[in-house]
């Protein structure tokens, strides 16, 4: 069955074991289009929403071991997803979230069950109070994560997930 889902990422290696365990997770026949949405707020300045480009504040963003995660877990998984694609999401409002929902048509949410994240980017929100607010259902990911790896924001860190920490 064919699935478009949504996660929220801050650009993290680590964010990204939410999907990695739910394609770990889900059923053989599961095919998905997956998004990878980070919240942005936009400047004021005439200039800058002159010249914005989604794409250039999402490169920005994105470093190139994330990129190198994207494409280890699209491989690994390769019979299970179609698609994934890195998005930012730019409104201050609940419908504006709704609307961007509906508009990419999203069939679920896929949340960690605790996950600190990272937001330290200049202008970067949290898409959690918008998330738990819409009617799409919410899937709640748990993994365990080594709090102590060396591998910390590197590819690698994505084999870690479920190794317990020894700390």
């Amino acid at each position: 069955m064919k699935k478009t889902i949504l996660l929220q990422t801050d650009f993290t290696i680590e964010s990204l074991n939410v999907l990695k365990t739910a394609l770990a997770q889900s059923n053989h026949d599961d095919n998905f289009d997956i998004i990878l949405l980070h919240g942005v707020h936009l400047s004021d300045s005439i200039r800058d929403l002159l010249f914005f480009s989604k794409q250039k504040i999402i490169n920005q963003l994105v470093s190139e071991e994330f990129e190198q995660a994207c494409f280890v877990i699209k491989n690994k998984y390769a019979s299970k997803i179609n698609s994934i694609r890195k998005d930012i999401f730019t409104g201050f409002t609940q419908s504006a979230f709704n609307s961007y929902t509906d508009a990419n048509q999203i069939d679920a949410i896929y949340l960690p069950a605790n996950f600190q994240w990272n937001f330290n980017k200049q202008k970067s929100f949290d898409l959690i109070p918008f998330m738990n607010k819409s009617k799409l259902p919410i899937q709640q990911i748990g993994w365990q994560t080594a709090t102590n790896i060396p591998e910390k924001g590197k590819v690698a860190e994505l084999f870690f997930n479920g190794v317990p920490s020894h700390s």
